[in-house]
């Protein structure tokens, strides 16, 4: 197969748009939604908090911080495509359409903001961490959590088809700016920019193959990375065919990338 154009540096390859977007999207809230919460309420989470998250997606981790807030509290759901979003704001769950690497959140109001796999993904990261530093109370939390890309290649049994598919995905999420250690950055950074008493968790979900349902949070990434590996000549069309046959061989288990979760109080 003859590669053609790669995509662009920096270019966001991850569409709302695209057609299962909102179901590879609740994949990913179906494993990490609960952890985040758990981390939340570890920080203090409580009645009468401002809370926001930033990325918030499809909105599920920002409606149980509402639950959590009560009637004294309030959450913004912040993202550049509100499409999923918009159908739930209500009085205590606002939502903003921003592009945060463009226009900084408002400084020093909330008691917690909370970021999940997004600043991996931008190149404006430092930037975009600084505003959220700034967009906390003194005494307020900021967590970050995303991944470090480190496990995603293990499987049980070993299996050379998920290495190569994974390797063809990580090399064009590289080449559209991804960090994929960013996770393990985590600690240093939010130290770096004077927060205290900073922790961190980090764990890799394990997930079974499954024969009906697969492993969507694998197959609804690579499908939608599909033009971007062919186009590359990184996989070809029976690597995919194999990798999806993979996921639905009801045996396989999955290491996730490592999630690194940390946290850090603004002095």
């Amino acid at each position: 197969m003859a590669p053609t154009s790669p995509p662009a540096p920096n270019e966001y390859l991850l569409d709302s748009a695209w057609h299962a977007e909102r179901e590879r999207l609740n994949s990913l809230t179906g494993l990490y939604d609960a952890r985040s919460l758990e981390l939340c309420l570890g920080l203090g989470l409580t009645e009468g908090w401002r809370c926001a998250d930033i990325g918030a997606g499809t909105g599920s981790l920002a409606q149980a911080l509402v639950e959590h807030v009560g009637t004294t509290g309030s959450v913004l759901a912040v993202d550049a495509d509100t499409r999923f979003l918009d159908p739930i704001a209500s009085e205590r769950l606002e939502v903003l359409r921003r592009d945060v690497t463009a226009e900084p959140l408002p400084p020093g109001a909330l008691d917690l903001v909370h970021a999940r796999l997004l600043l991996e993904h931008l190149p404006a990261r430092d930037a975009v961490l600084e505003s959220m530093v700034r967009s906390v109370r003194s005494g307020g939390w900021v967590l970050v959590e995303d991944f470090d890309w480190v496990t995603a290649a293990v499987v049980d049994p070993p299996s050379d088809v998920h290495e190569r598919v994974v390797n063809a995905a990580m090399a064009v999420f590289r080449q559209a700016g991804l960090d994929i250690g960013y996770g393990r950055t985590l600690p240093r950074r939010l130290t770096a920019l004077g927060l205290t008493d900073v922790r961190t968790h980090a764990e890799t979900a394990q997930v079974q193959a499954h024969r009906d349902r697969g492993v969507p949070q694998w197959e609804l990434l690579v499908d939608q990375l599909t033009p971007a590996l062919l186009a590359a000549g990184l996989v070809t069309p029976a690597d995919l065919d194999a990798f999806h046959a993979l996921w639905h061989d009801g045996a396989t288990v999955c290491f996730a990338p490592l999630m690194v979760s940390c946290a850090g109080r603004r002095p």
